[in-house]
């Protein structure tokens, strides 16, 4: 996918997400991170595809590459705050970090706290990818759920697609 393609995916939830505002308050509370910009390659100083969108009260991660909880995590935005996760693409260097992000966002510590399900927006395959996360990952979900008692809604997953190009 074109970085034409993904600008206009991420214009479009962005416009979504931030109808409400006024063009002064927007422009005020509108920031964009990049958590990370790297390739496959596996270099310590590049993690993976991430970008974190602040529209207001809008936390919007684009991606889930290696390493975006880390980012996530230094910057000092806690992984359980955020309201969706964007797939842009199946590229394992734009979604290997979902395992991370989903379980890790549960746990009831500073960085994670989540106490509402996951919510997942992508393109078609995006709900079939998040069910078979859930089956890998369901022994670790029931191990922590009878060993930390973390909320069921937290790891619960709110997975949608979009079938073609436009707002989302």
């Amino acid at each position: 996918m074109g970085i034409t393609r993904r600008l206009a995916i991420l214009s479009a939830c962005l416009a979504v997400t931030s109808a409400a505002c006024t063009c002064a308050v927007w422009a005020q509370d509108f920031k964009v991170t990049l958590l990370g910009t790297g390739t496959p390659f596996p270099v310590p100083d590049r993690f993976g595809a991430a970008t974190l969108v602040e529209a207001g009260k809008e936390r919007l991660l684009f991606d889930v590459g290696r390493g975006a909880t880390i980012r996530l995590n230094q910057i000092g935005v806690p992984m359980g705050t955020l309201n969706a996760v964007f797939l842009t693409h199946f590229h394992s260097d734009h979604t290997s970090g979902i395992p991370d992000l989903w379980l890790t966002g549960w746990i009831g510590r500073y960085y994670g706290n989540r106490q509402s399900p996951f919510r997942v927006i992508g393109p078609k395959g995006t709900v079939s990818l998040m069910q078979n996360l859930e089956r890998a990952y369901a022994d670790d979900i029931r191990i922590r759920y009878a060993d930390e008692k973390n909320p069921m809604e937290g790891v619960a997953i709110a997975a949608s697609e979009y079938a073609s190009d436009g707002v989302v």
